[in-house]
């Protein structure tokens, strides 16, 4: 298989990272809506990794994470960045061009 292939192929999954801290109330609740959110919109288009900068801080200086929550779409491009409260689906899915 060539890489062009396997771009074309993945072209309409969405790679998406939430970064939180801890088991916060406010860490929770982001998770929550962004699978939420994914769950209505892209069922079997999406891959969602939780990083815990608690856990991982590498990942959030890689990433130069510098507030909490933050999603960082990576794919499809343009790589896009939503960073605080993730209660409201709607700004979101608008961020992310999912609104209906």
């Amino acid at each position: 298989m060539s890489a062009a292939f396997d771009d074309e192929q993945c072209a309409d999954e969405f790679r998406l990272c939430l970064f939180v801290c801890g088991a916060t109330p406010r860490s929770m609740r982001a998770i929550a809506m962004v699978r939420k959110l994914c769950d209505a919109k892209l069922t079997g288009r999406y891959s969602l990794e939780v990083v815990d900068i608690y856990r991982n801080p590498a990942a959030a200086r890689e990433h130069q994470i510098v507030a909490l929550p933050t999603l960082l779409k990576l794919a499809p491009v343009p790589k896009r960045l939503f960073i605080g409260d993730m209660s409201d689906s709607a700004p979101l899915a608008a961020g992310l061009g999912l609104s209906s």
